[in-house]
């Protein structure tokens, strides 16, 4: 489960921007909305009006909650401490955090600073104060609790390939969850351990030339069309920034950038990815991917290969609404 920021200012525009327009149905069916233009301001009537007729939720309900939260610590957190109006929405029927909409678990979303829902256990110690609070006499938790994190994780349900690095790379921050590309052949994406290198972002006009007429200075141009945008990226990437190079983790990075160079074949018909290759929760290009290059060099690890290689992706823009001059100049700066 996972849970995505929503404010009073919201739109519809910018949360199927947010989703794609695949996704957006069903989470504003599971969150009890419609398809409104000012879908926030819908939520925000939505929790007013649950947070009236709910009646406060007790200590044992709290604790019933909380136990189903545990795969993801930073919901567990924001849960505990939550005050009387917030409880009642999580304890409602759609099961609503202030301030974010569910996300249901069929939804492929890339992680984010909007998002909640890490994918890690609640640590143990944490968990058992947490619950000696709810059982304790006034039954409230002390939200010093979450200050410091000692002992082991309770449980990681969290995939080994989207999971924090150990090991030699430890003592480096490895973005993970912030560069993704999703394929929707596989309907599943992989995380990159790093951020691309440069990135070079070509937009072009194509123009016919007409024919020479006479008396004219300048030849007269008269419009095509624009694009295809067409841009590389490139990954520097060490396998020992997974937790064990030996593991084959940088082996299914690899495979699964180039198996969407390949279509899947269903009797006589032919599907080809389309791939979106997500930075820092932005959608930076959706496309197909036409060309994936990968340089290995030394030195050799415990497996006798390559530690170290660059990969790099071109991808051929296949845009998701029509473009015109007022889209190009509504867009954000990043996606």
């Amino acid at each position: 489960m996972k849970y995505l920021k929503i404010s009073k200012d919201t739109t519809l525009k910018r949360l199927t921007d947010q989703l794609g327009y695949r996704n957006v149905d069903s989470v504003l069916g599971v969150n009890g909305l419609t398809r409104n233009p000012y879908v926030g301001k819908e939520y925000d009537r939505l929790c007013k009006r649950i947070t009236k007729e709910s009646s406060s939720v007790d200590w044992k309900t709290k604790k019933s909650v909380l136990n189903t939260l545990t795969d993801n610590s930073d919901i567990f957190e924001t849960a505990s401490l939550l005050g009387e109006s917030g409880w009642k929405l999580l304890g409602s029927e759609l099961q609503l955090l202030p301030g974010y909409i569910k996300i249901p678990d069929n939804v492929q979303l890339p992680n984010s600073i909007d998002m909640l829902g890490d994918g890690v256990g609640v640590n143990r110690d944490i968990f058992l104060k947490v619950m000696a609070g709810l059982e304790g006499t006034y039954h409230e938790i002390d939200p010093s609790i979450f200050s410091s994190v000692n002992g082991s994780p309770m449980s990681i349900l969290r995939d080994s390939t989207r999971s924090s690095s150990v090991g030699a790379m430890k003592a480096f921050k490895i973005p993970w969850g912030e560069v993704s590309l999703y394929s929707s052949l596989a309907d599943d994406y992989v995380d990159f351990p790093c951020y691309p290198e440069n990135v070079s972002d070509i937009i072009r006009a194509n123009y016919t030339q007409m024919p020479d007429m006479l008396y004219q200075y300048e030849p007269w141009m008269m419009y095509s069309n624009s694009g295809p945008r067409s841009n590389t990226y490139t990954f520097d990437i060490h396998r020992d920034m997974w937790d064990d190079h030996t593991n084959g983790k940088a082996n299914q990075l690899v495979r699964f950038c180039e198996a969407n160079c390949y279509p899947e074949y269903n009797g006589a018909s032919v599907h080809s990815a389309i791939v979106t290759l997500y930075i820092g929760g932005s959608a930076i290009i959706r496309g197909i991917l036409t060309e994936v290059s990968t340089d290995w060099d030394g030195p050799l690890g415990h497996d006798k290969f390559y530690l170290h290689f660059k990969i790099s992706l071109t991808i051929q823009e296949i845009s998701s609404s029509p473009l015109s001059y007022d889209t190009m100049r509504a867009k954000p700066l990043i996606g």
